[in-house]
């Protein structure tokens, strides 16, 4: 591929936000990545400068070409991103610049410039059907000695997700949730033909995968005839909203699990046990709260747990990064990291015991700057704090 070929991917939109850009500079200001590394490739506003550039050249060939140097430092910072949509928060223009940074990304790929352990994941997506290349067969394992269903027809299905699924600290939370479900009466299965949702494929540019992933999940979904799907993952829940409702319609319903919770409550379908006088705290997840709306619902579950829940500061639409977001761990751990230190640093001073986060990334991410940074918070998933707390 020519370095040139790297502009071909992106249509109108993407073009017209590139040359729109007035480099305000309001998006570097609040970028989580470009705060830690003081890359200024990884600064919002700089790679759309250096992509117009492109572009333009591409566009005025008198101009000169692009070259290959100039495309990988390009494309280096933008895989060096959460995804968080800071960035497009405080645009004053409001450009989807979450939607450039992917577009950007599947034109990374498509001309082979994409990052290696991003291009290992898509491969092993195509060869397991998840991002750890571990046994497509060996998905429903964490369920071995739990009273978890797998039936042909439910009314609700729970997409458990590839890390709850796969990762050992994570199966505390799927198990959490499927307590939840319980106590509230669902009849509920999860798939006996689970397969990723797809939005690691769209974080790494791998998009024209895609189509086949969600075939088969969509193809199991239909089988049971729910009505219903609960997620633990935002990363799954806004995959299925964006892409997947196109086929499924309005006939199946789509909840993240602080959704769900949030009803069963209000419903009475579950009764805490009585409220908890401990500090807790809660970190929005930026694909739930910023990208997906979901904010309040969480906090009136807390309501109801505890009488000592307090803010971070960065909260609601405003939430800060936690570091874990867009595959950035994959790509720079060690700044991944240093991120969700920051986060941990502002538990610790609201004097908060316990953090709490709706979204397995991160958990993930937040539990391992704690040990890192041998902080005595306690970092559990949402729904493990719920279901300690229900009859």
């Amino acid at each position: 591929m020519k370095p040139e070929d790297f502009i071909d991917n992106f249509g109108r939109p993407e073009s017209l936000w590139m040359y729109a850009c007035s480099r305000c500079g309001a998006c570097v200001d609040v970028c989580p990545v470009y705060e830690e590394t003081g890359d200024k490739y990884t600064a919002p506003g700089f790679k759309i400068k250096k992509m117009r550039g492109l572009l333009t050249k591409k566009l005025l060939p008198f101009l000169g070409s692009a070259d290959t140097e100039s495309v990988k430092k390009v494309v280096k910072g933008l895989y060096e991103c959460t995804l968080c949509g800071r960035c497009w928060s405080v645009c004053p223009y409001n450009y989807d610049l979450v939607a450039l940074w992917e577009k950007s990304r599947e034109s990374a790929y498509e001309t082979g410039f994409g990052l290696d352990p991003l291009l290992q994941m898509v491969e092993a997506l195509i060869a397991e059907k998840n991002i750890f290349k571990r046994p497509h067969a060996r998905r429903t394992d964490w369920t071995k000695g739990l009273k978890i269903p797998i039936k042909e027809k439910a009314d609700t299905i729970y997409f458990v997700g590839c890390l709850l699924s796969y990762r050992g600290p994570l199966k505390p939370a799927a198990e959490a949730t499927a307590k939840i479900l319980n106590a509230a009466g669902e009849d509920w299965t999860i798939l006996g033909d689970e397969v990723c949702c797809g939005a690691p494929l769209k974080y790494s540019g791998g998009t024209k995968h895609l189509q086949e992933l969600m075939e088969t999940n969509i193809k199991a979904i239909e089988s049971t005839g729910a009505s219903k799907i609960v997620f633990s993952c935002p990363g799954c829940y806004r995959t299925f909203q964006q892409e997947y409702s196109k086929v499924l319609g309005q006939k199946i319903s789509l909840f993240h699990v602080t959704e769900l919770v949030d009803n069963y409550i209000k419903s009475g379908k579950i009764k805490p046990k009585g409220k908890l006088e401990e500090r807790i705290t809660y970190h929005d997840p930026c694909e739930l709260s910023r990208l997906s709306g979901v904010i309040e619902e969480p906090r009136r579950v807390f309501a109801n747990l505890t009488t000592g829940y307090v803010e971070l500061p960065g909260n609601k639409f405003n939430v800060e990064c936690c570091g874990g977001g867009g595959l950035f761990q994959a790509v720079n751990t060690e700044k991944s990291f240093d991120i969700g230190r920051k986060r941990i640093d502002q538990a610790e001073n609201v004097g908060a015991t316990t953090l709490t986060t709706a979204c397995p990334s991160c958990y993930m991410t937040l539990s391992q700057a704690a040990r890192r940074k041998k902080s005595k918070v306690n970092v559990i998933d949402f729904a493990e704090a719920v279901a300690s707390q229900i009859e």
